[in-house]
């Protein structure tokens, strides 16, 4: 009996040694998908979990640095390179020294040199790797045909994502693993990758990307890439239709909620696209690489309320990025909160080295400047932004107008010099320059360049009106009546839309009722007065209550009978 006991007591043991091995293999697996679903604080605790269970396990060891490597190509805005890299290498020496007969954790170092360019180190583990599988000669190593293909899959995926496109070896890699384990489903993924990435081959990307989803129906993956790559054939609809089909597969799939959030902003859906994206933040830990791109869509949409929200609380976990003071002092102009986007732009250009400016940054600080009243400011800095980019005139007179609401009227003057020599709204530009000549006194050149203007727009009523009075300030006394040939073609043009001249027309009959009222004076030609009493009559039909169209009127009704 003891003896049967004692068996049975072994044969629990055994059955708990199996059991307990499939849950870790279980958790493992689990670990994965949480890494691919881009899960990784939770992946990260499975991993712990696991390495405390089985610390001698090189696979958790690589899987688990690969945690690390992952998060940083999913946002490389928050984790830097050197920071993930160390932690993954960290990981990868571990279960070198805890297994040394695993090779994948050398690939593992490997792909870390991979991506930080040190191409002769890459190779040396790579080759350690390598050296180490039955297939390439080593008499010590027990790895499994599939557990080989494993390591090989890994590599060339590794030399993918590292943007390192040696073609020749990507593919002696791939076709190695296939002849070792023409069932993995990682392989036809890795092999659809590079032939969308080394050849822009759609066609044969599709085939393995399908092989794969028939190899493992219950993964996501195959469709997310499927999406993605009718993203590249400008397919919207069939995109749509893979990400719907891979959330379906698994509803915590983050990326596939990334890449629907993007494509449903792309095709005006904003709604939908929110509710996308709200999804996968909830299920990514809040990734701000994620926020950023959904900030830059908003941007598109010019959705700046919404835009607002999310960098404010991509800031709220870290403020040190500056192109977030500028996103804030866009998205604040855009809503009217001019102080408010004042004081990031400001913050911005606080921080900011001279090459990471640009020309749309210039333009935003100038209006925002003019809108907190400090136009002398706004129309300088507006000029810095013409002279980044020339071709946006219309930032000339949006300066122009910033001087001249301070009264600058010589520096307005200049600039509206400069934009007549690019002879692109001649006309108008001459006749602002004419303006502004008035308002320096500088009548002789007002009416000069008036001239200009109304030789080439005959039918601008305001170009008549200010060289008139131009004229009228050389003729202080308007004895000589210079303005007066002016004044007549104004009103013979200017009655042809008297409603909507009316002002224009006033100005014109109170002066020469004045001029015809001087020469009556002076020559008592009641001819004159007649046509000064008339003039007046038009003065007050128009304004009933003038006072000086009345006071000469009273005189030379008293005078003439």
């Amino acid at each position: 009996m003891k003896m049967a006991r004692s068996g049975l007591k072994i044969f629990f043991l055994f059955l708990l040694f199996v059991i307990g091995s499939n849950v870790n293999a279980q958790d493992l697996q689990s670990a994965i998908r949480l890494t691919r679903s881009e899960q990784f604080r939770k992946a990260d605790q499975i991993f712990r979990s696991l390495l405390q269970k089985t610390p001698d396990d090189g696979n958790v060891y690589f899987y688990y640095g690969e945690n690390y490597l992952q998060k940083y190509f999913s946002d490389t805005l928050t984790y830097s390179i050197s920071e993930m890299a160390d932690s993954a290498n960290t990981l990868f020496q571990s279960g070198i020294k805890f297994e040394p007969g695993n090779p994948l954790n050398y690939v593992g170092l490997g792909e870390v040199e991979l991506i930080k360019r040190r191409m002769t180190q890459a190779q040396s583990y790579f080759d350690k790797a390598l050296s180490m599988l039955p297939s390439q000669g080593s008499r010590t190593s027990t790895l499994s045909k599939k557990e080989q293909a494993v390591v090989m899959i890994k590599m060339a995926n590794a030399y993918l994502k590292a943007n390192v496109n040696d073609t020749a070896k990507i593919f002696s890699l791939l076709r190695n693993a296939e002849q070792l384990d023409d069932k993995n489903f990682d392989l036809y993924i890795v092999k659809g990758d590079a032939y969308m990435q080394l050849e822009n081959d759609g066609s044969t990307a599709i085939k393995n990307y399908n092989q794969a989803q028939n190899l493992n129906p219950r993964s996501p993956r195959a469709k997310l890439r499927l999406g993605q790559l009718w993203v590249k054939a400008n397919n919207n609809k069939s995109a749509l239709n893979y990400y719907s089909e891979a959330i379906k597969i698994d509803s915590n799939f983050a990326p596939a909620y990334r890449e629907m959030g993007y494509l449903l902003l792309k095709t005006h859906q904003p709604e939908k696209a929110k509710e996308s994206y709200a999804k996968f933040l909830s299920l990514s830990s809040g990734s701000q690489m994620a926020r950023i791109q959904y900030i830059n869509n908003l941007f598109d949409l010019e959705d700046y309320g919404e835009a607002i929200k999310q960098i404010n609380i991509v800031m709220s976990h870290d403020s040190s990025n500056n192109d977030l003071n500028r996103a804030l002092g866009y998205s604040y102009y855009e809503t009217g909160q001019y102080d408010k986007g004042f004081h990031y732009m400001s913050k911005f250009f606080d921080q900011a080295h001279p090459g990471q400016i640009r020309t749309s940054d210039f333009v935003y600080y100038g209006k925002l400047l003019s809108k907190n009243n400090m136009d002398s400011l706004s129309g300088e800095v507006l000029m810095k932004a013409y002279q980044m980019d020339t071709s946006q005139t219309e930032l000339l007179n949006q300066a122009i107008s910033s001087f001249i609401k301070v009264k600058d009227y010589a520096r307005a003057a200049e600039i509206v010099i400069k934009k007549t020599m690019l002879k692109k709204d001649i006309s108008n530009d001459y006749y602002i320059l004419g303006k502004l000549y008035y308002n320096l006194h500088e009548y002789h050149k007002a009416d000069s360049v008036l001239s200009i203007n109304i030789s080439l727009d005959p039918g601008n009523i305001k170009g008549y009106l200010w060289k008139a009075y131009s004229l009228v300030n050389l003729d202080t006394t308007s004895k000589e009546g210079l303005a007066k040939p002016i004044f007549e073609i104004l009103i013979e043009k200017a009655k042809t839309d008297s409603l909507k001249n009316i002002n224009e027309l006033k100005v014109a009959y109170s002066y020469l009722s004045y001029y015809y009222f001087l020469q009556y004076a002076i020559t008592k030609n009641q001819n004159n007065g007649l046509i000064s009493k008339r003039y007046c009559e038009n003065v007050l039909a128009i304004d009933p209550k003038d006072e000086k169209a009345k006071k000469i009127l009273n005189e030379l009704n008293a005078r003439i009978k």
